[in-house]
């Protein structure tokens, strides 16, 4: 049997590091989950991806291993990519810890997290999406059809060039378009984002997202609430809420939302009426939040790397609208967009 092992993985669960690679032969994934089960490196000289969150701080650590491992090959089984996998399976392992960091179970040096908290009521809150991964909103791309027109770009077009040039996630904000137009052109955007495991959210639209299969959506302060749009759509899809203030960012959190879109931190042409909060606001709203936030309004090339500078350990990204969209060459300026914040987060760390 030829082997073409594309995998290399460390994993440490209460530290949150994974090194990941693909595995195309089943001999071969089953041989990793044997290592991972005893906490072992299994190295190929290939190209890996690194997955990193902040360490999480507990003694209850026993069978982290195991149920990542269990984790990935449950949602393999399900069909999703390697990637997509491991990132649901991180997320997964990553909840137990945080959730079980308090609970004291006998006097030794390590316990077991808990297995069961999905089970409990007050375990997630209102059921937060299973899947989604804060660090994807680290290039978060806002779609702009009068942009598109502008240009000359289709949305298919716009979109495959941002995730091309390295966006993380994608919104389809196309507020003018009727509504077959819009399920037809979520399908399309959809199946480029699959290629890239990019996730696709659509503004505002509950209907769409629906139809389309699309990863979630997006709501403003006076959109469908949080709680409702949960509610209609379950709890494997991502739920993002517009705030600017601590009392918004509170609301959204108990309402079930996965992350924070805050601004306009500057001044934009976007959206008509729309207050700035400056980067003093956007720290507040930080501050406040238990969720993962994205800064959005007026951020570019310029000064993108002032907003991600402010070291705010929630602050995971930048939503951009025209800094990718009104240019003649999205993928180019996405490009750019990607390189600067990639510095900054280099710098940070």
């Amino acid at each position: 049997m030829t082997c073409d092992l594309l995998l290399n993985l460390y994993m440490n669960s209460a530290q949150g590091m994974y090194l990941l690679k693909e595995v195309t032969s089943p001999l071969l994934w089953m041989l990793l989950i044997s290592y991972m089960m005893v906490g072992m490196t299994y190295i190929s000289w290939k190209e890996f991806h690194e997955f990193q969150s902040p360490r999480i701080r507990s003694a209850n650590t026993h069978g982290t291993g195991c149920t990542l491992a269990s984790c990935i090959a449950a949602e393999l089984s399900k069909g999703s990519p390697m990637i997509l996998a491991v990132k649901v399976a991180k997320q997964c392992v990553e909840t137990a810890l945080d959730y079980s960091k308090d609970i004291v179970i006998g006097n030794g040096l390590q316990g077991p997290f808990d297995h069961l908290l999905k089970l409990k009521s007050n375990a997630l809150k209102s059921c937060r999406a299973h899947h989604f991964v804060p660090s994807d909103l680290f290039l978060y791309a806002v779609t702009d059809s009068r942009m598109n027109k502008k240009w000359g770009h289709s949305i298919t077009d716009a979109v495959r060039a941002a995730v091309e040039g390295g966006a993380s996630i994608i919104q389809l904000r196309e507020k003018d378009a009727e509504t077959l137009d819009f399920l037809e052109a979520a399908k399309a955007c959809l199946e480029i984002c699959r290629l890239h495991d990019v996730p696709l959210l659509i503004n505002d639209r509950i209907d769409i997202a629906l139809a389309s299969g699309a990863d979630g959506v997006h709501v403003g302060q006076s959109d469908m609430p949080a709680h409702a749009a949960r509610a209609l759509l379950g709890p494997d899809k991502i739920i993002g809420v517009s705030c600017k203030t601590p009392e918004q960012a509170h609301r959204a959190w108990a309402e079930g939302a996965d992350y924070i879109g805050c601004g306009g931190v500057y001044p934009t042409n976007t959206k008509e009426n729309n207050q700035t909060i400056g980067l003093d606001g956007l720290k507040s709203v930080c501050l406040a939040s238990k969720l993962p936030v994205v800064a959005i309004g007026g951020i570019g090339i310029s000064n993108a790397e002032a907003v991600m500078a402010m070291g705010l350990p929630n602050l995971k990204g930048v939503a951009v609208v025209s800094t990718l969209f009104d240019r003649e060459c999205v993928a180019t300026e996405t490009r750019k967009l990607h390189k600067v914040l990639s510095q900054s987060a280099t710098k940070a760390n």
